[in-house]
């Protein structure tokens, strides 16, 4: 009854099941040594159930797992559960139902492995031949890190999120200031801002959208905490770079309204046409940006600006991962949708709906895009010229309590407070977050 319940919300992604592979193209799984058999993978029915825990739609899981599976594996279905109310990762293991593949992010791996879930992936790789230098080295030195920073490999890489600078032509036209440029640094944008800010004939024009603070961090992968008092670690020279730049991004004249908001998106870009200038997460805006707004005004990308010392690379690598249940009872077959995911051939589907691969191995960069009909013309290659960092490291548990300590700072700089003083209360509130986990 329990199961019941809890999956009354699920989608069910089915296939009729049969016991035998039939003559499918065989999908190639970047196995480094195709001489060595892998584990056998069995004939009869089987249904694997994937938890939902990352932003994939049904399509995408259609279009990228279920039938790129069912083509070699006919005999393997699925059953999808997704997150959401009563189906949150901690009542899944209190149910004592946990699925066999969870598709997730590299920052979630601390949460699952505090739930003893994951399985360490590392004997599958070797038994399998699975080829891990295929990836980015970010992605599985992330996963890795993730991981514990132990050996332990608790995921594989599938995508990865890279933001750029998206910006509106026409805003740039009217006021006769150069569009922005792939490799510049955030002085030099916010110095366009400057030229762009402004109100023109009862418009309100806003030439930047601020960014969070943390993700403005993101761009010299700064840490958090200090493992080894469990303080934050963030009054100093670095952070105060991100802090005086967000700072300076919210003085802009005419930046901050009567309702003093200081970060705007893809509504205020595409639909209002007010905003010049706003950073984004490509992915994520292509999986959510309605295609009717897509060409309401002349737009493109350049490379996510970054610190002077630090062009060339954006903000720290973030994939999107898939793991193992250590109870799963078809850990080889779940294993080989792992593969099949990872596979060059899905990879580049997955490319050209705009996901950004993690393998490094196929000319996937070249084809991004190419079946989402409004990036025809646009700027691909920039996209790709602010190279993902590594992860900020050591990583810790408290590190999202102070992240929030950090972001919600940004109101205290568009109330006038100073640069300095909004640090150090920062640091403060966030010491005393940490303290409080501390005595639980």
């Amino acid at each position: 009854m329990k199961w019941i319940n809890l999956v009354s919300s699920i989608v069910l992604i089915t296939a009729v099941a049969g016991c035998s592979q039939g003559t499918s193209t065989q999908v190639d799984t970047g196995s480094a040594d195709k001489g060595s058999a892998p584990p056998k993978i069995s004939n009869e029915p089987i249904t694997l159930t994937l938890y939902q825990h990352a932003a994939m739609s049904n399509d995408d899981i259609d279009k990228f797992i279920v039938q790129p599976v069912q083509k070699k594996y006919p005999n393997i279905s699925f059953k999808i559960v997704r997150k959401g109310t009563g189906q949150n990762p901690e009542d899944l293991v209190a149910a004592g139902i946990v699925p066999d593949l969870i598709y997730t992010t590299d920052a979630n791996t601390p949460l699952w492995r505090d739930l003893d879930v994951p399985e360490d992936l590392n004997a599958l790789i070797k038994s399998n031949n699975f080829d891990l230098n295929r990836f980015d080295p970010a992605a599985i030195d992330s996963i890795k890190v993730y991981s514990g920073g132990k050996g332990a490999m608790y995921a594989l890489p599938v995508a990865q999120n890279i933001a750029a600078l998206l910006y509106n032509k026409n805003i740039f036209d009217k006021f006769a200031v150069p569009y922005p440029k792939d490799g510049m640094n955030w002085d030099e944008i916010i110095q366009l801002a400057r030229k762009i800010t402004r109100t023109d004939n009862g418009v309100r024009y806003i030439g930047l959208s601020g960014d969070s603070i943390s993700r403005l961090g993101y761009g010299l992968s700064l840490p958090y905490v200090n493992p080894a008092t469990n303080k934050a670690s963030i009054n100093n020279d670095n952070w105060r770079k991100a802090f005086t730049t967000m700072k300076e991004i919210i003085d802009v004249p005419g930046f901050l309204g009567e309702d003093k908001k200081i970060t705007y998106g893809s509504n205020e870009f595409f639909k209002d046409g007010n905003v010049a200038m706003f950073t984004q997460w490509v992915p994520d805006l292509i999986a959510s940006l309605d295609p009717s707004i897509a060409n309401n005004i002349p737009w493109d990308f350049v490379s996510l600006p970054n610190y002077a010392e630090a062009i060339g690379t954006g903000r720290v690598i973030t994939p999107h991962t898939i793991m193992l249940n250590k109870q799963s009872k078809y850990k080889n077959e779940a294993f080989e949708v792992m593969s099949i995911l990872t596979s060059d051939e899905v990879q580049k589907e997955m490319s050209k709906s705009g996901k950004i691969s993690v393998v490094t191995t196929g000319d996937f960069q070249a084809q991004y895009g190419a079946n989402v009909p409004y990036l025809k013309g646009k700027n691909i290659a920039g996209i790709f010229k602010s190279k993902p960092r590594k992860i900020n490291d050591p990583l810790t548990e408290y590190d999202v309590l102070v992240r929030s300590a950090i972001d919600a700072a940004a109101k205290e700089l568009a109330a006038g407070k100073d640069v300095n003083t909004a640090l150090r209360e920062a640091e403060e509130k966030a010491n005393k977050a940490i303290e409080e986990k501390l005595k639980k």
